[in-house]
């Protein structure tokens, strides 16, 4: 028997996404499996794949599209969320977007310009010269 909830703490109601649930159905997921990763009941899943005909719609639009429209949305929603945490000032989202976009070095390495200059540096006067000579010849 499980325990009835204390007084004044009030359970959050389960909001499930929809629209993940009608994708992983429309993708052949089981219905057990997607409950589970939306957090509801299969109950509940079931009753709004059996009953809600704007939520059957949405799983056979689903099903009808092609993988280069599902890559598109699937863009257009990684989009929104990196866009949505970086206007919420999500350090962790902003310092993977960067290094992703290589707009930090870390203090280990060193930048292609770092290494051309301690190469450069180490040439002799006439080794410069012919360096620079290479360049002047295209």
């Amino acid at each position: 028997m499980t325990a009835a909830p204390r007084a004044g703490k009030a359970v959050a109601p389960c909001r499930p996404d929809w629209r993940l649930a009608a994708q992983l159905l429309a993708n052949g997921e089981p219905l057990a499996t997607v409950a589970k990763t939306l957090g509801c009941s299969r109950s509940q899943l079931s009753r709004k794949r059996n009953h809600d005909p704007l939520f059957q719609d949405l799983i056979e639009e689903f099903r009808q599209m092609g993988p280069e429209e599902r890559l598109a949305r699937l863009r257009h929603a990684v989009h929104r969320a990196i866009d949505l945490a970086v206007a919420n000032q999500n350090v962790r989202v902003v310092l993977w977007l960067a290094e992703r976009l290589k707009l930090l070095t870390p203090a280990d390495e060193r930048t292609p310009a770092d290494e051309l200059r301690e190469m450069l540096s180490g040439l002799s006067p006439e080794e410069l010269c012919e360096f620079e000579s290479l360049g002047a010849s295209d």
